[in-house]
C-alpha cells in the first residue's frame, strides 16, 4: 500500500523552541513511525529523526519580520511544488491543507493580552511598541492570508476559545473548524507522582502546608502580580498556611518587591527552570494561572492530569475543560484581586481538592496523546478522502 506523504512547514522543528513545536515534533515522530511519510520544511530542526525527511528553508536572517515572511513565502512555495496527500499549517506558512495555528488568533491575542498592562501609560507604551512594530504585521499578515483567501480546506483549534475567536476575527464557518485539544502525556504527568511531594519540598525548604504552583516564563502575561496581591490579602485574613512555588524563568525583581512591601516574601519560592516539571506538580496542592491569554496552557492540562484542581480564566482555551468548581475555577477577570483570593481559599479545603482529583480522573483520557493523535489522523484521513488531496474554495 501507498505511504500516505504528508508535509509540515515550521521554522524551527525542535523541543527545546516551545510548547507548540514541542507538539508538533512529537505529532510528526509518531506519524512516522505510524507509517506516514513526513516532510518537515524547516529553517532549523534537530537532529535525531532519522524516518522524517527534512527540506531545507532559506530565509532573509534580519530583520525578524522579514524572517518571518520569507520563511512562509518560500517554505508554503516548496510545498506547493511537491505532490502530497495532506500538508499542515502551523502559523508559518499561508496556505495549507489543514491549518492548525498553536497561537490561537493573532489578533485576539494582541488585544487581551494588554490588558495585563497596567497602569494606563503601561499599556500605552505597550500599545504604540505594538503599531510600531513590523514584526506584529507581519505575523498579522501570514495569519490572515490563508483565512481570507479562503487558502485551506480544514481548520483545526486547539480549544474551544480559539474557535469561537476565529469565528468572530474571520467570519469562518462553524463547520469548517474542528476542536481538537493538545494532548499531553498523561503517564508521565499523574496523581501517582504525588510520591515526590517530600522530595520537592525539602530541596525548597518548605513544610508539610498548602502549598500552590504557578508556571510560566512570563510572568506579567500569567498574572503572577494579581496572585501575589491574592496571597498577601489571604495571609492578612486567614490562618492558612501556605507557601507558593514559582516555576519559570523571567525577571524576579519587580515581584520580588511586591512580596516584600506587601508582606509575604516569606511565602513566596522562585524555583527557576526545570525539566522535571512532573515531579512539581505532584508535590503541590494547587495551580494557579490567571492568565490574559493562552490559546490552551499545556500548565493546565498536565495539571489536571496530575490530580490537581486549577485556577484559571476564560482567555484561557484549556479553560474549556475545566467544571466550574469541580476540577477547578474559571475566573472571568484576571485583575480581580479577590475573585482570586475566594478561589484559592475555595481549593484550600482538603475534601474539595479530593474531589477535584476524582472529577480529573474521570477525564484523564480526553488529554492524552492518543486520543489527540486519532482525532487529527481522523481529520487527515477525511481531508484527503473527500478532497482526493487538495479542494481549494476560490
Amino acid at each position: 500500500m501507498r505511504k500516505i506523504k504528508f508535509a509540515l512547514g515550521l521554522r524551527d522543528f525542535s523541543k527545546k523552541k516551545g510548547g507548540a513545536e514541542r507538539y508538533l515534533v512529537d505529532l510528526c515522530t509518531r506519524m512516522a513511525a505510524e507509517g506516514y511519510e513526513v516532510h518537515v520544511y524547516a529553517e532549523h530542526w534537530d537532529k535525531g529523526s532519522p524516518e522524517i525527511h527534512f527540506h531545507q528553508v532559506k530565509t532573509i536572517p534580519f530583520p525578524k519580520s522579514l524572517r518571518l515572511l520569507s520563511f512562509a513565502i518560500r517554505a508554503t512555495r516548496e510545498m506547493e511544488k511537491a505532490d502530497y496527500d495532506i500538508t499542515l499549517g502551523a502559523g508559518n506558512t499561508i496556505k495549507a491543507d489543514v491549518l492548525q495555528p498553536h497561537g490561537g488568533v493573532h489578533w485576539a491575542w494582541f488585544w487581551r493580552s494588554l490588558k495585563a498592562y497596567d497602569p494606563p501609560i503601561s499599556w500605552t507604551i505597550k500599545f504604540l511598541g505594538r503599531i510600531l512594530s513590523p514584526k506584529q504585521w507581519i505575523s498579522g499578515y501570514i495569519e490572515d492570508a490563508p483565512y481570507k483567501g479562503k487558502k485551506y480546506y480544514k481548520i483545526i483549534a486547539i480549544s474551544d476559545m480559539v474557535k469561537q475567536d476565529m469565528i468572530r476575527w474571520y467570519g469562518i464557518p462553524e463547520d469548517r473548524i474542528a476542536v481538537v485539544y493538545n494532548g499531553i502525556d498523561i503517564e508521565r504527568f499523574s496523581p501517582r507522582n504525588r510520591q515526590y511531594r517530600e522530595e520537592i519540598l525539602k530541596r525548597h525548604g518548605i513544610g508539610d502546608e498548602f502549598v500552590i504552583l504557578f508556571v510560566s516564563n512570563n510572568f506579567r502575561m500569567k498574572g503572577l502580580n494579581h496572585l501575589i496581591r491574592a496571597l498577601a490579602d489571604i495571609k492578612e485574613e486567614d490562618s492558612t498556611i501556605f507557601s507558593c512555588l514559582v516555576l519559570g524563568k523571567d525577571k524576579r525583581g519587580p515581584y520580588l518587591r511586591l512580596a516584600k512591601k506587601l508582606g509575604v516574601s516569606d511565602r513566596i519560592v522562585f524555583a527557576g527552570l526545570t525539566d522535571e516539571p512532573e515531579k512539581y506538580y505532584g508535590a503541590v496542592d494547587l495551580l494557579v494561572h490567571p492568565t490574559f491569554y493562552d490559546a490552551c496552557s499545556l500548565t493546565v492540562l498536565e495539571a489536571l492530569a496530575s490530580g490537581l484542581p486549577v485556577v484559571t480564566t476564560i482567555f484561557n482555551g484549556a479553560s474549556g475543560v475545566v467544571d466550574h468548581l469541580k476540577e477547578g475555577w474559571v475566573m472571568r477577570d484576571p485583575s480581580n484581586v479577590n475573585e482570586l483570593k475566594m478561589a484559592i481559599q475555595f481549593f484550600s479545603k482538603e475534601d474539595r481538592r479530593q474531589c477535584a482529583l476524582c472529577q480529573g480522573r474521570d477525564k484523564r483520557g480526553v488529554y492524552s496523546r492518543s486520543s489527540n493523535f486519532n482525532q487529527m489522523v481522523g481529520i487527515f484521513k477525511e481531508v484527503i478522502e473527500r478532497s482526493d488531496g487538495y479542494h481549494q474554495e476560490d
